[in-house]
């Protein structure tokens, strides 16, 4: 009957025309600032002086077909609190901060002279790595805020140790994951985890380059445990605020944007 019904379809002629396929995808639009950034929606580690570097990463947690908006906010000195409005189950702070090293990392490859996603980067393993030190839930809404005290979680792995407290080290790792056949990256690697470990009073630990897939996606999962390749993390927006290093402008030059004001800072809007 198929067949009948196909060959029954009128023919194109001058009279008439095929419609035009419709498309059956529509990408949907990512969770951004315009949810979070709002005065009734507040955060605990933005009371320090306004001229200090911060960053907010917006996006969603996409798994099993469920996406969740999140709101991460890091702040120059050593906190950070994550908050993410769960549709369902419960939330798994150190896996979700895991997906946005991931996607901090993948973007630190790309340009491993950026300051933002080195920091992005390093403060998601870091808090991925420790224990909140406040946490609260308030319907679907939860919060976990982490604040550096100088005490290293126990039982992290030494890489994921020692990686929070230094740039260049981020840096370095970016730059061998950018080219990972060069043998001067992997060696300038090897020389940077040697100068943090010396720095930090340890024996210098060593990425297992056999097993390890050389990829944003392996390091964090060989950093961070997480093997989960069905979660994702997007991110839709990136706000800054605050006086950055002139090595290390977020905006690249570009000139500002009429800001938004949260929590009394105006913040600049990266796409």
């Amino acid at each position: 009957m198929r067949f009948r019904e196909y060959a029954d379809r009128p023919r194109p002629t001058p009279a008439y025309r095929p419609p035009a396929p419709r498309s059956r995808y529509t990408a949907p639009t990512v969770t951004g600032h315009g949810r979070w950034m709002r005065d009734d929606i507040t955060t605990s580690i933005l009371a320090a002086p306004p001229g200090a570097p911060r960053a907010a990463v917006f996006g969603e947690i996409d798994q099993a077909g469920f996406r969740d908006a999140f709101c991460v906010v890091v702040d120059d000195n050593g906190k950070l609190e994550y908050q993410v409005e769960r549709g369902a189950g419960s939330v798994e702070v150190d896996r979700d901060l895991a997906l946005i090293a991931r996607h901090a990392l993948d973007r630190l490859i790309d340009n491993p002279g950026s300051r933002l996603h080195n920091g992005l980067f390093r403060a998601a393993v870091w808090a991925a790595t420790g224990t909140p030190a406040r946490t609260e839930t308030s319907g679907l809404l939860w919060v976990a805020s982490f604040e550096e005290t100088g005490d290293s979680a126990p039982g992290v792995p030494d890489l994921a140790r020692l990686l929070p407290a230094d740039r260049d080290l981020a840096r370095a790792l970016a730059r061998m994951l950018a080219s990972p056949v060069d043998l001067a990256a992997r060696r300038a690697f090897e020389d940077a985890t040697d100068a943090a470990a010396a720095a930090a009073g340890v024996t210098p630990p060593r990425l297992d380059l056999t097993r390890t897939v050389l990829t944003a996606a392996g390091v964090t999962a060989a950093l961070l445990g997480d093997t989960d390749t069905t979660r994702t993390a997007i991110v839709a927006e990136i706000a800054v605020t605050g006086m950055w290093p002139v090595d290390g402008d977020p905006l690249d030059g570009r000139p500002l944007d009429v800001p938004v004001s949260w929590h009394g800072l105006d913040w600049q809007l990266i796409g």
